[in-house]
């Protein structure tokens, strides 16, 4: 059976549950809604994040369906509900597609362009305007007094290399950032760093990881054993097969990839990135209070982390940033209906 295509919408208490969907054969999770026929929406969205959530949806092509993580009613395993509700939505939607989601924005122009400019393409000569509906890149001297066009852009909630619901407003020149603020509350740590996460959560970390780093089959491994992890009953096979899966990570060229990026009080990525293994191999081995240690991931504000990967290229900042296990704060309590 070919999986259904499906793209998920996670805020924050849900983003770590829907990673477990890489370890299912009936879906298959999508980088880009317009590749997807299936959208997941996941755990609380805020209200600041409505017009986005409905931006995504648009983007998905006809014939469409959307499935709400909250609303299933699960047996013993919660993944295999909510795959089981994907599926039968595809197959109806696809059977029938006068059913199909109906748009949610207007289809207006964001820009009023059509018919502005010497040739009518919104422009105004050879700098400015919007032309095509597009705001032109302005130039601007980067970090190094150079000028290159600088272009602003948000990144999240709904991106799929980011953790759910972050959002960051990234100036960039080239692919090198300029700057970045996130939209987070307040000063207070937002990075699972000094308390006991349960090992299927951790698990669930690395399999994201793996795929932003183009791991796929890797990620999948890592999902496989997040599910079992989570069961009740023991799994004596758990420390051995993630044994087996670290081993076969260090073949990978990971290793040299993760090294020197993100440097932080001298520890690099691929230094968070073994504490975190280290954490999971400690908890399969019986010991499942113990955090992340010193050496690898310590609590790290939102300022903290705009700080330490501007000047970065937008590249290696996702990478510094998936290197810690991020928890984002509710940046509202109103939630929207989806």
């Amino acid at each position: 059976m070919t999986p259904v295509e499906v793209f998920v919408a996670a805020g924050a208490d849900r983003w770590h549950d829907a990673q477990a969907l890489r370890a299912h054969e009936l879906v298959r999770l999508m980088p880009t809604p317009r590749h997807a026929t299936v959208l997941l929406v996941a755990g609380t969205i805020p209200g600041s994040a409505r017009e986005a959530l409905d931006r995504v949806h648009d983007q998905l092509p006809h014939p469409r369906a959307v499935v709400t993580w909250d609303e299933i009613v699960a047996g013993n395993d919660v993944v295999d509900a909510v795959a089981s509700e994907i599926v039968g939505r595809a197959d109806r939607v696809m059977a029938d597609p006068s059913t199909s989601s109906p748009g949610r924005l207007a289809d207006e122009e964001p820009n009023d362009w059509r018919g502005v400019g010497p040739f009518g393409q919104g422009g105004e000569g050879m700098m400015g305007g919007t032309p095509y509906g597009r705001a032109m890149a302005m130039t601007a001297d980067d970090r190094d007094g150079l000028s290159l066009d600088r272009l602003e852009l948000r990144l999240g909630p709904f991106l799929g290399q980011l953790p759910g619901g972050l959002v960051a407003d990234v100036a960039l020149q080239g692919e090198v950032i300029q700057s970045i603020e996130f939209a987070c509350a307040g000063s207070a740590p937002f990075v699972t760093g000094d308390r006991a996460v349960p090992v299927a959560r951790r698990l669930l970390w690395l399999s994201h990881a793996l795929h932003v780093q183009g791991l796929d089959a890797f990620a999948v491994g890592a999902a496989r054993l997040a599910r079992r992890s989570a069961r009740l009953d023991d799994d004596p096979g758990l420390a051995r097969d993630f044994a087996s899966l670290r081993r076969r990570m260090r073949w990978t060229g990971l290793r040299s990839a993760l090294r020197s990026v993100g440097d932080r009080d001298g520890l690099d990525t691929w230094a968070r990135w073994s504490a975190h293994l280290d954490a999971i191999a400690a908890s399969l081995d019986g010991a499942d209070s113990r955090p992340v240690s010193a050496d690898g991931s310590m609590p790290i504000t939102a300022a903290e982390l705009a700080e330490m990967i501007t000047g970065l290229t937008l590249t290696d900042a996702v990478t510094t940033i998936i290197g810690f296990d991020i928890d984002v704060p509710a940046m509202t309590t109103t939630a929207v209906e989806t």
